[in-house]
């Protein structure tokens, strides 16, 4: 059986903390690239969506939600954000997002919280979308599904489920904010869905790629080998 060393979530090296200053620039530059358009805009939905599996993969909890939020004030101040179009709830976007996906990577039991965090995302979206698509949960039932796989299975198949947590997690923060700040009619739904699935397979397959790269070609010499492990 493989044995995972404890890490001191009190101990903050020097390298993560060049990690989050650096981390939080490339998050700001990766607004600049637009992908689809959701609402907002065809640069709602920018290449930051990658980076936040990564952010989570590679900073705990608490450096992974200063990074997230650094960067996402700073681009609060002239990107188009999840700011501009929900307002202050919008920070908990990437927020919540990064912070869900950082517990997932960092502790053996932390994908559950996640996982429960989406599978209530499913159902208040089933509760309140007046009658939305049901393929828009095709990921989600995905996430709800592979529990028991994530829990059991080892890199890097284990880095690219929770990914996908983390991709999904700011999903339903998105939704959840469209449904009830923004009133969402139920047709509207269908028309952004093919949109939805590209975004999160674009940030689960981007994102997991620069997690396993970083971990096989830069680990020893960033020191990121007790960073990018699940703790107990």
């Amino acid at each position: 059986m493989e044995t995972r060393p404890r890490i001191s979530q009190n101990f903050l090296t020097t390298t993560e903390l060049a990690l989050t200053s650096t981390l939080a620039a490339v998050y700001v530059v990766s607004t600049f690239f637009p992908l689809t358009p959701f609402i907002g805009g065809p640069s709602f939905i920018t290449l930051e969506i990658v980076m936040l599996p990564v952010i989570a993969a590679v900073l705990r909890p608490i450096l992974a939600m200063v990074t997230v939020l650094v960067g996402s004030l700073g681009v609060a101040l002239g990107q188009p954000s999840f700011y501009q179009t929900f307002g202050l709830p919008g920070l908990l976007v990437p927020i919540l997002a990064v912070v869900l996906g950082s517990i997932a990577f960092h502790y053996e039991w932390g994908p559950i919280t996640p996982w429960a965090y989406i599978l209530a995302g499913a159902l208040y979206y089933i509760l309140f979308s007046r009658g939305g698509t049901l393929f828009w949960l095709a990921p989600y039932i995905l996430v709800i599904v592979s529990l028991p796989a994530v829990l059991k299975t080892r890199e890097p198949y284990r880095i690219g489920l929770l990914a996908l947590y983390t991709a999904m997690s700011e999903q339903v923060t998105m939704s959840i904010l469209s449904i009830s700040l923004l009133n969402f009619p139920g047709p509207i739904w269908a028309i952004i869905t093919p949109f939805m699935l590209t975004e999160r397979t674009v940030a689960t397959l981007g994102g997991t790629a620069i997690i396993v790269a970083l971990k096989s070609q830069l680990g020893t010499r960033l020191e990121l080998g007790h960073v990018l492990r699940e703790v107990k």
